[in-house]
């Protein structure tokens, strides 16, 4: 068995006796620096890799002072205001953080902003507006009265997002950091300069991590420094006067702020994104690619390795753009991960790459909710046990190379129940990596999520809605998931391999997919998919769009369809009594009840299971299509019962049902992972208490025991 490497330790400046402690205790093989914190030549002389962390964009303050034009930019919208006359004033930065953001009057205002009549949607022209730098408003006449305005405004970012947050967090004193555009011309060559001497300055190191490339996911704070947006895949902070002229030049067309403001919705994620978008993304990809060779060529001539970190700055880098990412040639990549759809956020990423986790609670006074953690109050260790019960579901399933911590080793080191957990944690990861010798484990359905974004955005969710529990238990599954878009399916050989289609998300978003659905040849080749033998799942607000009399496009597969307010006079609504018995239902101990579900779902197909009702309402219901099964879960919470019902529900669709009978534990807070190629399967407890369970292992019984949080290691 492994019992050291595969570790990567935050260490700190005068703690060599702590490192040396740890390192023979969690098995440490890699030592790191943390933002805010560096490693000593006594450190670093140790018989350890080196991994250190450069931000280019944040590594010379006084290039920034000196060039504050070259700072990053967006775009923001004003707060709406009410015009009760023809004269209208408008305080722009009104509800915005003047710490974070500052007016951009270097660039012609009426070139770059725009004043919007949001009653109407309509441009006001330039001559209809100004803007007064002193007093920060913008006035605008000949406005129609009791019309609503806004100011879509370019600014500076004149303190950088990750910094401001690990200030604040942290109640750091010193200056605030700005954070620098590589798209300027001397910026670029100037951050080229300083990586090749940052080489030549850290001799010991042997791994450069990038945090990360350029350009942050977005996150817009107010006065009082509460985000007021955040989107973890948006683009709006990659845009800047100059990336604009570009962009006309090579596309051939002009994006408008209202392209990046997007009526306040900044092209959040959770939107369907529009061609121009697109277009967007991949000119800034197309950038951001061509920055990261020259970075990682630099690193390689150095003789080291590269590794992109997929969280802070990644945006542009697109690793799940297979062909345009393998061209910067990272050797590595490392996520923060408190879930198991973040572990395969990166374990899926495809290329031959070293993948790292780093996982939490942070070693930070407070965790990411800004509650106690290493500090009076905390409890660092149920953190831990917690969200690494979530990781190592999705572990089993596709692991990572590597896993480690991050931030003040000093915090941790005062904590002697946390270090003996994490020595119990690394012990547990290895036993995965060498039982399972990172084969693929056994996974008989074929599942594709499909979505607007597809693959480019895999493993991501609609924050702040319970689509996020869906992907967490898929993520732990044993089935194979695959993420496609709707252009996929217009490709008619893209679903011929997948046994089950999963349509998961409200209506309106691109989860679930929006007026995307009105496209014939979609739905044609789903219910065809279906029809043919194939199964479907939907959750939520699964094909909705209402289009031609029809809410859930897919009704007439899934046998159920959603009462919107516009046929309250149909009174042929089916009322169907709850099926008591169903393969999906078996070894449920709990009716199926979601915390939060769509209301007003009935049953239009008199054939149609209803597997849980609350009320009238259906939430939860099997229907049999042609040769095909169809699933509906109105809403879905992240539980052991859920689990086994979701994990059920695609055997099920997928006519699979006897598979399951195969091979199975009987206990749902227990799961089961089989590596045939390494002839071990897995066995693991995911409560807090004593469980005994039935193992059937390819038809044979027998009952094992496990403690708390336990997992176990047998042969095939």
């Amino acid at each position: 068995m492994l019992n050291k490497g595969r570790f990567t330790l935050p260490a700190q400046e005068g703690m060599d006796k702590e490192v040396l402690m740890l390192a023979n205790k969690w098995g440490v093989d890699i030592i790191r620096d943390s933002d805010g914190t560096k490693l000593s030549p006594e450190l670093t002389k140790m018989d350890f890799e080196v991994y250190s962390t450069v931000c280019l964009i944040r590594q010379d303050q006084d290039w920034a002072k000196k060039h504050p034009q070259h700072c990053q930019q967006k775009f923001l919208m004003s707060d709406r205001k009410m015009a009760e006359g023809s004269l209208l004033e408008i305080e722009i930065m009104k509800g915005y953080s003047k710490e974070q953001f500052m007016p951009d009057t270097v660039h012609d205002v009426k070139k770059y902003w725009e004043v919007i009549n949001r009653t109407t949607g309509g441009i006001v022209p330039v001559e209809d507006w100004g803007y007064n730098e002193q007093t920060g408003l913008v006035t605008v006449k000949n406005c129609t009265g009791f019309h609503v305005y806004t100011v879509n405004f370019l600014v500076y970012q004149i303190w950088e997002t990750t910094s401001m947050y690990n200030y604040i967090t942290n109640n750091w004193t010193g200056e605030h950091q700005m954070g620098l555009d590589p798209r300027q011309p001397e910026t670029y060559d100037h951050m080229l300069k300083m990586l090749d001497q940052w080489l030549v300055d850290h001799p010991d190191t042997n791994w450069v991590r990038f945090t990360s490339m350029a350009y942050q996911f977005p996150i817009i704070t107010d006065e009082n420094r509460k985000t007021r947006f955040q989107d973890w895949s948006g683009y709006t902070d990659t845009v800047s006067a100059l990336a604009l002229d570009e962009f006309e030049k090579e596309y051939g067309y002009r994006l408008r702020a209202e392209d990046f403001v997007d009526r306040g919705y900044y092209n959040s994620t959770s939107n369907v994104p529009s061609d121009r978008y697109r277009d967007w993304i991949a000119f800034v990809n197309k950038f951001l690619i061509q920055f990261s060779k020259e970075c990682v060529e630099r690193v390689h001539k150095a003789g080291r390795k590269a590794i992109l970190f997929f969280c802070d700055h990644w945006i542009g880098t697109e690793p799940y753009w297979e062909e345009k990412f393998k061209e910067a040639n990272f050797d590595a990549l490392v996520t923060p991960a408190i879930n198991g759809r973040e572990i395969r956020r990166v374990a899926d990423v495809p290329g031959d790459y070293t993948r790292e986790a780093r996982l939490y609670p942070y070693f930070f006074p407070v965790n990411l909710q800004g509650e106690p953690s290493f500090a009076e109050g905390g409890d660092p260790v149920k953190e831990c046990r917690d969200y690494w019960m979530w990781i190592r579901r999705a572990m089993v399933r596709k692991c990572v190379d590597r896993i480690g911590f991050g931030g003040y080793l000093d915090l941790a080191v005062e904590n002697q129940e946390f270090l003996d957990y994490v020595e119990h944690l690394t012990n547990e990861f290895r036993s995965i990596v060498d039982n399972s010798q990172l084969t693929k484990p056994l996974a008989p359905v074929k599942v594709a999520i499909l979505n607007a974004w597809g693959q480019m955005r895999s493993w991501l969710y609609d924050f702040g809605w319970p689509l996020g529990n869906v992907i967490e238990t898929l993520s732990g599954l044993p089935v194979d998931v695959k993420f496609i878009s709707f252009d996929d399916i217009k490709n008619a050989n893209v679903l011929s391999g997948f046994d089950v289609v999963i349509n998961a998300g409200k209506s309106r978003t691109a989860w679930s997919g929006d007026n995307l659905w009105a496209d014939k040849t979609v739905q044609g080749r789903i219910r065809e998919f279906v029809a043919n033998g194939g199964g479907f799942v939907g959750i939520f607000e699964p094909s909705a769009y209402e289009h031609q009399g029809a809410y859930f496009q897919l009704a007439d597969v899934l046998g159920v369809q959603r009462e919107v307010g516009l046929t309250l006079n149909n009174r042929a609504k089916l009322n169907p009594e709850t099926t008591k018995k169903h393969f999906i239902l078996e070894d449920m101990e709990e009716t199926f009840q979601p915390s939060v579900f769509i209301e007003d779902v009935y049953a239009i197909n008199p054939e149609a299971q209803i597997l849980a009702k609350q009320g009238k309402h259906v939430v939860a219901s099997a229907n049999q299509f042609a040769k095909g099964r169809a699933i509906y879960f109105a809403g879905f919470d992240f539980s052991a019962n859920n689990n086994r019902m979701l994990e059920r529900a695609v055997y099920w669709a997928a006519s699979k049902e006897n598979v399951v009978n195969e091979n199975f534990t009987s206990n749902k807070h227990t799961e089961l992972a089989i590596y045939p190629e390494a002839k071990k399967y897995f066995v693991f407890n995911n409560s807090g208490s004593d469980q005994k369970t039935t193992l059937v292992i390819n038809k044979g019984k027998s009952e094992v025991q496990l403690k708390p949080f336990e997992g176990k290691w047998f042969d095939l």
